[in-house]
């Protein structure tokens, strides 16, 4: 068949044709190829190239031209060449294929390379840019790796089985809530969570789903009942999802115990049949939101009762002993005016330190807190509050632990307000702990979602463990509130309870949380969080 004939098809019967003709058409298809390729003969020597502007193996490629590729190539592509030419010296018709990388972060380009042998004998290395495959490639592993520690930690129950209904993946909240660990699931028939008079339904919507595509179940919500792993029988919400994976498809069950929704639901149920139970128990909450009023209002009152009598008692302090070192400047020992000065000068940083909290709730509630965010290290912030206050700790016998982990500890904070935050903590701890004990202080780091936010960010920070009595269960939240202090406070323990309530709002406006809780074995726990970057926690 001639070589013009319209139906003439070179790579369809190459033996046709003369070889000039293939060797011509398969090098002019090259040259129209996006990548780089180099020309290289049996002897290791470049004799020709084309360029690429994906791939740059050189500023000036056609210095490549005549040299060896031991010589002319960059170092990290010179093993893989001379490999290439031993491993295709006798396999003509094979391929050599591997990957590499070139440049400095951030500017690191992948690249595929494959060798094959010519029709006359050269080799062709064709050098394609894999970077954006690559970063794909990075992206679905963090997704897939963010999806699965969300699904770990999910509120809900997560359950995923195969199209055998065999169990894949069972989260932890899925363990808490039927009993059994992933080991003792995994690999198991669903069925092991589903009381004993349901599975044969379970299994037939499986079966009849697998022979007719018909679903019954899927993309629609229901109310379930499921089973412990105790034997005890208990309702649940089930919504089901599918997806399909390269060993089939796979189901995603997303179950919510509704236990105590359901007890709800009959209490209600009983107050709609007894009325009057229904109006005296709302008789009953009405009084009891009256109270929380009244006990807000008194509270309140009691504070600027409080924060008066605080106000007073270091001015009268100032007044008396300036007066009464005026009187006896004469007569007294130097000693004795200056015991005077210290007491003055004691009521009066104790008057400033109030009326700073009080300035400092004025600019925080009208938006007027002014922040200088920096980048900081939380663990010198720490060390600094440690050492300004070690005075007052070895006085009372307490020692501060810091659980070194030799790390920075870095984020971007005001590092003065989260001194003040940190130093509020600890002078709250030194209120209610006995003398000679120790307040521990560690560092944590996880994602947490910010206020007025819907994202996990990224968040540093540090908790801070007493061994005093704890705080009262009624009390964990109310001890950040301007106007309620804690029972223990009411009990006699001095102070004005402002300082955690700006802590809080310090706190808050870096995006952050802080929160209180009473350790398992004893004492509270304060925890902190920022973010550790400014950016996307807004």
């Amino acid at each position: 068949m001639p070589s013009n004939s319209p139906i003439s098809r070179i790579w369809q019967n190459p033996s046709a044709f003369p070889h000039e003709e293939v060797l011509r058409e398969l090098e002019n298809l090259l040259r129209s190829n996006p990548d780089f390729w180099l020309k290289i003969n049996r002897d290791g020597i470049i004799v020709d190239y084309k360029t690429s502007r994906f791939v740059n193996i050189g500023d000036k490629p056609e210095l490549l031209l005549g040299q060896h590729i031991s010589v002319g190539l960059p170092p990290y592509l010179r093993e893989i060449a001379t490999e290439a030419l031993a491993y295709l010296s006798d396999k003509k018709s094979l391929v050599f294929w591997k990957e590499y990388s070139y440049g400095i972060e951030p500017n690191i380009r992948h690249v595929e390379v494959r060798f094959v042998v010519l029709y006359d004998g050269y080799i062709m290395s064709n050098h394609r840019d894999i970077t954006e495959r690559k970063r794909l490639e990075n992206a679905f592993l963090e997704s897939e790796s963010r999806f699965l520690s969300m699904a770990q930690n999910a509120a809900d129950s997560i359950v995923i089985i195969n199209d055998e209904g065999i169990i894949q993946f069972f989260n932890k909240t899925a363990e808490n809530t039927f009993g059994y660990k992933q080991e003792e699931v995994i690999g198991k028939n669903v069925t092991i969570i589903i009381p004993h008079e349901y599975k044969d339904k379970h299994d037939g919507y499986l079966k009849r789903y697998k022979d007719t595509g018909e679903k019954h179940i899927i993309g629609e919500g229901r109310e379930v009942i499921a089973q412990r792993k105790s034997g005890e029988i208990f309702p649940c919400e089930l919504s089901v999802g599918e997806f399909k994976t390269k060993n089939g498809k796979m189901f995603t069950g997303i179950l919510r115990d509704i236990s105590q929704r359901k007890l709800q639901e009959e209490e209600l149920y009983q107050y709609r049949n007894h009325l009057e139970e229904l109006v005296e128990s709302q008789t009953m909450d009405l009084k009891m939101s009256k109270n929380i009023a009244e006990e807000a209002s008194y509270m309140k009152s009691l504070f600027l009762a409080n924060i008066s009598h605080e106000l007073k008692t270091p001015i009268h302090a100032i007044l008396s002993y300036a007066e009464l070192g005026a009187e006896k400047s004469a007569t007294v020992s130097p000693d004795k005016i200056k015991e005077y000065f210290q007491i003055i000068d004691s009521s009066g940083k104790r008057l400033l330190t109030l009326l700073e909290n009080l300035l400092d709730i004025a600019k925080l509630e009208s938006g007027k807190m002014r922040y200088l965010f920096e980048r900081n290290c939380l663990k010198e912030t720490t060390k600094f509050v440690i050492n300004e206050m070690r005075a007052i700790l070895e006085k009372r016998g307490i020692t501060v632990v810091l659980l070194d982990k030799e790390e920075r500890w870095e984020a971007d904070f005001d590092y003065e307000r989260i001194q003040q935050v940190i130093r509020n903590i600890i002078s709250n701890a030194l209120k209610f702990i006995p003398n000679d004990t120790n307040i521990e202080i560690s560092l944590i780091k996880r994602e947490f979602i910010p206020r007025k936010s819907q994202s996990y960010v990224k968040g540093i920070g540090i908790q801070i463990r007493d061994y005093g009595p704890g705080i009262p269960p009624e009390d964990l939240d109310k001890i950040f509130e301007k106007f309620i202090q804690s029972k223990q406070v009411k009990a006699g323990t001095k102070g004005t309870g402002l300082g955690l309530s700006i802590s809080r709002e310090i706190v808050n406006d870096h995006n952050g949380l802080l929160y209180a809780e009473n350790h398992e074995e004893k004492g509270a726990v304060f925890t902190m969080l920022i973010p550790i970057s400014r950016e996307g926690s807004r």
